[in-house]
Parts: structure tokens; C-alpha cells; sequence
């Protein structure tokens, strides 16, 4: 099986499993509690489109670093990234255009398997998601980057804050997820028995 092919299958086997058992656990407690579907913050039980866009996260981030090598993950990345940055561009989003594009450039520049196969990395990327609602909710983004003391001030105050950020975890999970089984699958994260074969062969090349 090729890595490509094994690294989407991982992140769509690995958060299928996730999805499941938090499915089955959020309905039990909701049954046995009276809360509300959608009292789990880390999977859409309520909107299905969202649930569906966090399989297809997941699975992206189960590819997203081998970017930094010449790859069909690279190939279906830069793809997303060129529609993501027209529709930008389309919208009169320049500054975060150019900020995207400039984050698309730095897997080019980096050595296989560096910053890309980091499990830093692994914790912080997904964050994005968490980010991306909070810019897209926040009411006065111009008036409030007069300092940055005044920006978290406001932010703090904002009530719609824990709803931005909650928004968002979903998609943190997924993304977390795909990233950590293609860490695991590469002998990274935790050191796979396939992993551990893999690079046994690689040695024996080497020898």
C-alpha cells in the first residue's frame, strides 16, 4: 500500500472511530442526563454538513505533511490553498491573501519530514480553526488593533467569545486527529509495528 494511500485511510478509519464512540457517548448522556445533542463540544451532532466537513478535514490533515516533499498530498493541498486564495482575492480579502500565501510557502522551504512532522506542530496548525470563527464573528476588528492591550481587553469582554471558539473545536478535533495517525503511521507519534519494519528494510538498504 502506498503512504499516500495509507495516510488517507488512516485519518478516515481513525476519526471514523472517534466519530462513533462520541456519537454513541453523546446520545447515551443526552438520554440519561436531558441535555441537549449538542452538549459535546468536539463533534456535530446537530448539523450534518459540518460533520461532514470535519471527515474531509480530517483526511487533509492525515496528507498535509508530506507537503514538503513532491507528493499527491502536495499536489491536492496546493490545489485547495489556489481556490482558497482566488476566492480571497474574489472577496477583497487581499491582507489575508497574502497571508495565505505566504504560509503556503513554507513547507517549500523546509527539509522532508522537519517542521511539517512536528508534534508541535501537530498541537498548534489545528488552532487555526479555533481562530478562523473568532475573526469571522468579531464585530470591530479595525477599531480594536489600535493596541494590542486594547484587542485582547475586547476580546476578553466579548460575549460571543466561548461561542466563537466552541464553533470551531470540531473541526480542531479533526484536524488533530488526521495530523496525529499520519505521525503515528510515520513511526513519530508512536512507534507503529509498520513503522518499525519500514525503517528495519530502510537499515538493511543502508547497510
Amino acid at each position: 500500500m502506498s503512504m499516500f494511500r495509507e495516510h488517507w485511510i488512516g485519518g478516515v478509519v481513525t476519526y471514523s472511530t472517534f466519530f462513533i464512540i462520541s456519537l454513541v457517548a453523546t446520545i447515551a448522556v443526552s438520554i440519561f442526563c436531558a441535555l441537549p445533542l449538542d452538549w459535546n463540544p468536539t463533534i456535530s451532532v446537530v448539523n450534518p454538513v459540518k460533520a461532514i466537513g470535519c471527515f474531509a478535514i480530517a483526511v487533509l490533515f492525515g496528507l498535509w505533511p508530506d507537503v514538503d516533499i513532491k507528493s499527491k498530498s502536495r499536489k491536492i493541498f496546493y490545489s485547495v490553498l489556489f481556490a482558497l486564495n482566488i476566492a480571497l482575492i474574489l472577496n477583497q480579502k487581499y491582507l489575508e491573501s497574502a497571508l495565505f500565501g505566504l504560509f503556503a510557502m513554507l513547507p517549500l522551504i523546509s527539509k522532508h519530514r522537519g517542521w511539517t512532522h512536528s508534534k508541535v506542530t501537530m498541537l498548534l496548525l489545528p488552532c487555526v480553526f479555533l481562530f478562523i470563527p473568532i475573526y469571522a464573528a468579531y464585530p470591530s476588528w479595525g477599531a480594536a488593533w489600535d493596541t494590542l492591550p486594547d484587542l485582547l481587553r475586547s476580546l476578553v469582554e466579548w460575549k460571543e467569545l466561548p461561542d466563537a471558539v466552541r464553533s470551531g473545536v470540531p473541526f480542531y478535533v479533526a484536524s488533530f486527529i488526521g495530523y496525529a495517525t499520519h505521525l503515528h503511521l510515520d513511526g513519530i507519534l508512536f512507534r507503529s509495528r509498520k513503522a518499525q519494519r519500514r525503517k528495519a528494510r530502510a537499515n538493511q538498504f543502508l547497510v
